[in-house]
């Protein structure tokens, strides 16, 4: 892992949002920006149109005062055109600015979402574990579009205004250099008075990140939880922490927004007194130049002092952008799950072997699995048993590499599974748990998610065969119905149901089953079990289960506690010993 990498996932596990540099930051964002050249091109066409149509508005107040003076022929048909023209150009160069400015914004979010959703999906599950879904989630609602609309907002600003002061000042010098060289004196003031909002801004900003992904992390868990809510009556105490999230959520809008307030209105009064400073020396010293010429002079030096304004809120502006890019660029910097592996698993048979394996979670807890030893011969079932935290379900999730181990082996048909490239491995185990994932679209969809090239029959097969047929054809549209978020138009049954019908497509070579069946009635998990049954008679499977049901016919039973195996054998065998199983039968299986 490189250096900034692994700044960013402390500084992550740690909940801060971590920082990148500011220069380095604007640098990846406009890599996001290039792709998009000839759209900016277009864009920076239409502004410069918009620019050049600025200068104009005070030539043409001249020639309606030469005109109303008698000193413009034919000025009572070319003034009024002359207003037309102007302003047909200048809404072409406001069209042509504004639309293609927002096309290259629309596609940065775009990019900018697929690399961060891609990344993401490919970093380990231990960072799923320290980061709420809240947090994730405002990083693609909250931190893209934050990024991308105010680098496309500055893009605007600096072509479209910043072309209008070089035009403004342009005309300025060409009438009268003198004057035009107080501007100068504006610099220094300028400058100073951005980089101190910069530095509150970026301060602030930082905080404004965290307390976004607390509101999203709140909402989310509520509308997740929303049953639990209901059911105990926690409204109140769920309104009562969203409502203290959300205040300070707006403590720090308003922060920001006071910067800003501060900061307008100071660049207003410094542009402000430049320009009394140079009506003063227009009415003292007007020399050579018209009064046409010198209104047309100060209306012209009068509409540099709202480009100069919004220019200046662009650093500001850009702050926010960086600290909510830094925030996506560190999510994006963290080292993806270890995929060294070269072998393709083809064909396997399902041996697995876990020697001298060790592992926790973090690295200052103590060790869910100690120094574990067994083998799982191709065709066997092996119960896994015991308390909970036992690591029954860490085992499980070591098999298929969801964790690493961190010390010891394990492996499959003899390979060590690190040798396996991480796809091929997991296409060859299919995981039921008791914590089904169903996505909102279709039972077909969902049965199929995972095995590619399966048809119609093949899912309805995989269905009977997991007593879900009957039901699936009672639904409003069969299997075309779309099941909800999380599968929440069925029944706990009826979609533990649909991921045994999803394992038994996708003929994995290994099943885990973990708490498979823990969801379903008696007489729906009699069924199920005969279709397990078939299933487990033609793949290596890891049984976890509080049901006796579920695992006396397995071909060794590992009794687990504190991550070690105090026992060991067939169901027969340990129920005569009188140990810990013995007692399990006693209190624990039904």
């Amino acid at each position: 892992m490189s250096k900034s990498a692994a700044a960013a996932q402390k500084s992550i596990v740690n909940d801060d949002s971590g920082d990148l540099e500011y220069r380095a930051t604007i640098s990846r964002v406009l890599h996001y920006v290039y792709p998009q050249s000839f759209f900016l091109f277009l864009s920076i066409v239409g502004f410069a149109i918009y620019a050049i149509t600025q200068p104009l508005a005070a030539v043409l107040i001249e020639w309606l005062i030469k005109t109303l003076d008698g000193e413009m022929p034919n000025g009572e048909v070319l003034v009024p055109a002359a207003f037309i023209v102007v302003a047909i150009v200048r809404g072409i160069g406001t069209y042509m600015g504004g639309y293609y400015i927002a096309k290259v914004s629309q596609r940065m979010i775009e990019a900018i979402r697929c690399d961060l959703f891609k990344n993401i999906l490919h970093l380990p599950l231990k960072l799923f574990d320290q980061n709420q879904s809240g947090k994730l989630v405002s990083l693609f609602t909250y931190n893209s579009t934050l990024m991308a609309n105010t680098a496309a907002r500055s893009i605007t600003v600096i072509a479209q205004e910043g072309l209008t002061v070089i035009a403004l000042l342009a005309y300025l010098f060409y009438s009268n250099w003198q004057f035009t060289s107080l501007f100068i004196l504006l610099a220094p003031p300028l400058a100073f008075i951005i980089n101190w909002a910069g530095k509150k801004i970026k301060a602030l900003g930082k905080g404004m990140q965290k307390s976004m992904a607390n509101l999203n992390g709140a909402v989310s868990e509520s509308f997740s939880g929303v049953r639990l809510i209901k059911a105990t009556a926690g409204e109140a105490n769920s309104q009562s922490s969203f409502e203290e999230i959300a205040a300070n959520t707006r403590k720090l809008a308003l922060r920001i927004a006071k910067i800003n307030s501060i900061y307008t209105p100071s660049m207003q009064i410094m542009v402000a007194c430049a320009m009394a400073l140079v009506v003063v020396l227009v009415i003292q010293n007007q020399g050579d130049m018209k009064s046409a010429e010198l209104i047309a002079y100060v209306t012209a030096a009068a509409m540099l002092s709202k480009p100069m304004r919004i220019l200046s809120n662009v650093h500001v502006k850009l702050t926010q952008a960086n600290v909510a890019a830094a925030e996506i660029f560190s999510y994006m910097d963290l080292e993806k799950e270890r995929n060294s592996g070269t072998v393709e698993a083809k064909n396997l048979q399902g041996d697995i072997g876990f020697k001298d394996v060790s592992f926790r979670y973090t690295s200052d807890t103590e060790n869910i699995i100690d120094n574990l030893n067994f083998s799982v011969k191709a065709g066997e079932t092996v119960a896994l048993v015991g308390r909970s935290g036992g690591g029954k379900s860490t085992i499980a999730n070591l098999i298929p590499r969801f964790y690493d181990v961190e010390n010891g082996s394990i492996s499959i048909d003899g390979i060590n599974i690190s040798d396996y490239s991480l796809s091929s491995l997991r296409k060859n185990i299919a995981i039921v748990s008791q914590q089904i994932v169903l996505f909102n679209m279709s039972v077909s969809d969902n049965i199929a998610y995972g095995s590619a090239n399966k048809t119609y029959n093949d899912i309805e097969h995989a269905a009977i065969q997991a007593n879900a047929h009957e039901f699936i054809e009672q639904l409003p549209n069969g299997y075309d119905t779309i099941v909800g978020e999380d599968g929440v138009l069925l029944s706990g049954g009826q979609r533990q149901r649909l991921a045994i019908a999803r394992a038994i497509l996708s003929k994995a070579p290994i099943l885990i089953l973990d708490e498979a069946t823990s969801a379903l009635d008696n007489e729906s998990e009699a069924k199920v079990q005969n279709a397990l049954d078939n299933m487990m008679g033609h793949c290596t499977t890891i049984v976890i289960a509080h049901r006796l049901s579920t695992i006396e016919k397995a071909n060794k039973i590992i009794v687990l506690e504190n991550g070690r195996i105090i026992e060991s054998g067939t169901h027969d065998d340990l129920a005569q010993r009188g140990g810990n199983y013995t007692k399990m039968l006693a209190k624990d299986f039904t």
